[in-house]
């Protein structure tokens, strides 16, 4: 598991300096921006009954293209990682079912990716609420191990991200960006393969460049 997180840091981290370098380009046209957050991500529903505990490793990756004044469409990569460490019982999705008890170490790792639009309150340069909404789906890597006993489940799962902000100016073409969003999957397993519908809150906290 740990070699598959370094890997999509490594492409997140691409996807980073490639933004950051189309959004400097673009900066004279206003019509561009990217903006980087670190996350941190707080399971419901579905997933609180899995993993119980705040995850704060994680980050965010926003490129948006102003449409209109107040009005963006734009792209969203991330990366929220979760782990808990419980003792109890697991009832298996197995033919036939069975249970195994033990101490077991649940980690979920989380790779949204998302197209977004959103609506923003104010005027460029000034202290900018704004609402938005992301569509897409994430690519959840769900792992539980039991022992010697470990189950993998690493699946595309559909979901949207209702979302609401403000952005901070703070120089010319550089502020803060404060948001939260709730992360919603309609469908999927866990990695032991039970039905289930993973949600977890996002709160992000970061840089943009041209607010």
């Amino acid at each position: 598991m740990k070699i598959t997180q370094i890997k999509y840091w490594q492409v997140l981290i691409v996807f980073a300096l490639t933004i950051l370098l189309f959004s400097s380009g673009y900066a004279q046209r206003e019509q561009w921006y990217g903006a980087l957050t670190y996350s941190v991500s707080v399971p419901s529903g579905d997933t609180k009954d899995i993993i119980g505990d705040i995850g704060w490793w994680g980050m965010g990756l926003d490129y948006r293209y102003m449409v209109q004044k107040n009005l963006s469409v734009g792209l969203f990569f991330g990366w929220n990682t979760m782990y808990e460490r419980v003792t109890g019982q697991t009832e298996l999705n197995t033919d036939p079912p069975g249970t195994i008890y033990g101490t077991q170490d649940n980690t979920i790792n989380s790779f949204p990716i998302m197209a977004s639009a959103h609506y923003y309150f104010g005027e460029r340069k000034q202290l900018r609420p704004y609402i938005g909404l992301m569509a897409g789906g994430s690519v959840m890597l769900q792992q539980k191990a039991i022992g010697i006993f470990v189950w993998d489940n690493d699946q595309w799962q559909w979901g949207i991200a209702p979302e609401a902000g403000v952005a901070i100016p703070v120089e010319r073409d550089f502020g803060l960006l404060i948001n939260g969003k709730y992360n919603m999957f309609f469908s999927g397993e866990d990695a032991i393969g039970n039905d289930i519908n993973n949600s977890y809150w996002s709160i992000n906290i970061g840089f943009v460049w041209e607010p």
